[in-house]
């Protein structure tokens, strides 16, 4: 099960996450979400863990507990949904494009020619 750990201290590394993790159970993955420009800490991230009742255990026990200053928020992570990708046009009831559908490429051309 993935669990979400939030506001996690700036120093703290992944290496000391999952030794705050497996003191409950064997932990699967750690994952500290950082910045891509300046590589610093977000103050959240993720852990993996396959047993259960190790991970409502580890929720139970670190949740609001105190880490270098900050106070962890542990719950179980809510998976989100890929987003729909955009289209530019709907379809009508009779199955024909409708909207700002441009047609297939380009020199296309929707002009009916006989």
């Amino acid at each position: 099960m993935d669990i979400f750990v939030g506001s996690i201290p700036f120093k703290l590394k992944e290496k000391d996450l999952r030794a705050l993790f497996e003191k409950y159970g064997e932990v699967t993955s750690v994952k500290i979400v950082k910045d891509k420009v300046t590589r610093q800490n977000k103050g959240f991230g993720f852990v993996d863990m396959p047993d259960e009742d190790a991970v409502r255990n580890a929720i139970h026990e670190l949740n609001g507990t105190e880490l270098m200053g900050r106070t962890l928020e542990v719950g179980i992570s809510e998976k989100k949904e890929a987003p729909k990708p955009k289209t530019n046009f709907k379809v009508n009831q009779q199955g024909k494009a409708t909207g700002h559908f441009r047609g297939i490429g380009k020199g296309y051309d929707k002009r009916n020619k006989k």
